[in-house]
């Protein structure tokens, strides 16, 4: 008796959440990302956007991929880029994941520091 997963099933359980994620909880997300102040880089970048501060002009580059959304700072002075934050639990609901990307972003803006995001993605924001 097999008392294991194969691998196949963890394959096809991820892209069930995938799947589930790209239909159902990445268009609330967007919405939710776009109140909060990102805006769609381009027509032919579905999933990018970017978040601009007003006094600095520094950026935060966000995209949605098939597998994960991350969130990029980019100074804009000397071009440096630093990952503030990668969701990679697709079974978050939007609001969960909104939750750590303003952290991750708070964060960052308030004291230049990451968050331990893999952390809170699998505590779910406690």
């Amino acid at each position: 008796m097999i008392n294991f997963p194969l691998f196949s099933e963890l394959e096809a359980k991820r892209d069930r959440i995938n799947v589930a994620f790209h239909k159902e909880t990445e268009p609330q997300l967007v919405e939710r990302l776009k109140q909060f102040g990102f805006q769609s880089v381009s027509e032919d970048m579905p999933g990018t956007f970017m978040l601009c501060e007003q006094s600095t002009g520094n950026r935060y580059l966000l995209a949605i991929t098939r597998y994960t959304i991350t969130v990029r700072f980019q100074h804009v002075r000397n071009g440096e880029t630093v990952k503030i934050c990668e969701i990679s639990n697709l079974e978050l609901n939007a609001h969960e994941m909104l939750q750590l990307i303003i952290r991750a972003i708070d964060s960052y803006l308030q004291y230049g520091l990451v968050i331990d995001y893999e952390h809170l993605q699998f505590t779910k924001l406690r």
